[in-house]
């Protein structure tokens, strides 16, 4: 599985704080998980933001996720768990949904974008035109739009890569 997020450092956590992000959503991110590695036990996913209604609808939108959590950083308990999961403690990876611009697909994915377009959409892109692909975020889980002149397409990421 494709994984563009960045880990989540102190260093970023604290540059999200004084962004006034106030609330963090933990949920559980199985493309963060390496599978190869024996001592990766889990991969979690920190979602940054500044309102509570949006960082509530997100995490009340997690049913079956065990591992959800809302933390507030105005709770010092809540303060100190942020800033050890930014520290990346042994066995797990903790990241944050922020993508490096500007997002490329790797080789796979093109391919798989490619294989996609040609069999499910009618599109016919000649060989000067590009077809754009931008990923986003909803509550977690990617998303990519794929754009062509006037058409355009958003739908999971995993639906291109299992294709």
């Amino acid at each position: 599985m494709h994984n563009p997020f960045v880990l989540l450092t102190t260093r970023l956590l604290e540059s999200l704080i004084k962004a006034d992000n106030t609330f963090f959503v933990r949920q559980t991110y199985p493309r963060g998980k390496n599978l190869l590695d024996p001592l990766n036990k889990a991969a979690f996913l920190f979602t940054h933001y500044t309102d509570y209604s949006r960082a509530k609808t997100h995490y009340d939108a997690l049913d079956n996720d065990p591992n959800k959590f809302l933390y507030n950083i105005n709770e010092p308990e809540h303060y100190e768990k942020l800033f050890i999961a930014a520290g990346q403690p042994e066995g797990f990876h903790i990241y944050s949904p922020l993508v490096p611009q500007p997002w490329k697909p790797t080789a796979p994915i093109a391919t798989r974008i490619r294989n996609y377009i040609n069999q499910k959409m009618n599109w016919n892109p000649g060989r000067s035109e590009g077809v754009k692909a931008d990923l986003f975020v909803q509550f977690g889980e990617l998303f990519i739009t794929l754009k062509l002149g006037i058409h355009e397409v958003k739908l999971p990421l995993a639906e291109i890569e299992n294709f």
